[in-house]
């Protein structure tokens, strides 16, 4: 029987060793998913933050373009509808011949 009850005590001392070890590989396993957890609430935060300047960086584009698409509009219609190449002469009224008036 003693032999029995030294077995017994051999068994559950390996058991209680496999428990510490379970209990550390727990904690270590918690520590790792709080330390992971954090990471991922920062890199939320860090993309929410990159969200929100793409958003400012588009509504600022879309404003540019439109500022820079009513610019060459108004440019485009301040410009003669016929240009002539040219140098422009100047008439006198002695050079005009009768009939080119008509």
């Amino acid at each position: 029987m003693s032999k029995h009850l030294t077995a017994n005590a051999a068994e559950i001392a390996i058991l209680q060793k496999n428990l510490k070890d379970l209990k550390a590989k727990l904690e270590t396993a918690h520590e790792k998913i709080l330390e992971l957890t954090k990471n991922n609430n920062t890199a939320t935060e860090e993309l929410q933050k990159e969200r929100q300047l793409l958003l400012e960086l588009e509504a600022e584009y879309n404003t540019k373009q439109v500022e820079t698409s009513d610019l060459i509009e108004k440019q485009i219609e301040d410009w003669p509808d016929v240009l002539d190449s040219r140098p422009k002469k100047k008439i006198k009224y002695k050079d005009i011949q009768p009939g080119e008036w008509d």
